[in-house]
């Protein structure tokens, strides 16, 4: 059985996955049960280990600002940062690793009041989310964050590299940042910040932006993670926009990273997974 699931997984990837229609817009890919080859041997905190599932599907893209306000247009859902009345934000001009205290940044205006409106940008993903606020509109929609296993088995399509076009890392594949540091970005890949969701190609199985764009969070946790750790925290996989060789160099298959649940950043999206 176990030689049959993963010869299954290789006709899926070799194919590409079946695709069917969602709650809310959602495109969802269809992930076969089956036994699934994940991490990598010099991966220091991701080890090789087998992910054994049921099934699952899970959205093609990140879920969108067209598709949040929709959640809050039915809910009349206040997200964490809309409560606190600010959030960070961070971008061009920079310093590495810095993210600025802002009045009124939020899900709708993801930068403050004076960036660019979220309203204006349907099909791009929405960000200044917590996991918290992810968490609620999963459950809204009928499904929930897909685990970080999950996210890898989908991620990755198949393949066992450490991206999923291949071994080596290419600029005009994903949405990361283009430049030595984050004073200036030089463009390569068409955006500076978030880009409309399918704006590269998608993986084998039809998924996008599993690397870069935004951080997407899962649920559970990694073996390095304390219990206590994971009570406060959320993980996130795939890098972002701001992601670069040269800081929160997350944007592969592999990284997992993590930040309070109740935290959200102008980089930081999800998608759904239905059972």
């Amino acid at each position: 059985m176990k030689g049959l699931a993963i010869v299954w997984a290789l006709i899926v990837s070799a194919l590409g996955a079946e695709v069917k229609d969602g709650p809310n817009q959602h495109k969802l890919v269809v992930v076969p049960a089956g036994s699934y080859a994940l991490g990598d041997a010099s991966h220091k905190l991701n080890k090789p280990h087998e992910f054994k599932t049921a099934g699952f599907s899970i959205s093609d893209a990140e879920t969108t600002n067209a598709q949040f306000a929709a959640f809050v247009a039915a809910t009349g859902y206040k997200t964490w940062a809309e409560r606190n009345g600010w959030s960070l934000v961070g971008g061009e001009g920079s310093a590495e690793w810095v993210w600025t205290k802002m009045a009124g940044a939020n899900w709708r205006h993801p930068f403050g009041p004076d960036g660019p409106d979220a309203e204006k940008l349907p099909q791009h993903p929405v960000t200044q989310i917590s996991g918290e606020d992810a968490r609620a509109y999963c459950k809204w929609i009928g499904g929930r964050l897909p685990t970080i296993d999950e996210w890898e088995t989908a991620a990755r399509a198949g393949v066992r590299t450490e991206f999923p076009w291949g071994k080596s890392f290419e600029t005009l594949k994903t949405n990361t940042w283009n430049g030595i540091d984050h004073r200036k970005n030089t463009r390569e890949d068409g955006h500076v910040l978030t880009a409309p969701i399918r704006s590269y190609p998608p993986n084998a199985w039809g998924l996008y932006d599993v690397i870069g764009n935004v951080f997407e969070y899962c649920e559970g946790h990694p073996p390095w993670m304390s219990s206590d750790q994971a009570e406060q925290r959320i993980c996130g996989r795939g890098g972002s926009w701001w992601c670069s060789s040269h800081c929160c160099n997350f944007h592969n298959l592999l990284d997992i990273g993590s930040m309070i649940k109740t935290a959200s950043l102008p980089n930081q999206g999800f998608r759904v997974v239905f059972p």
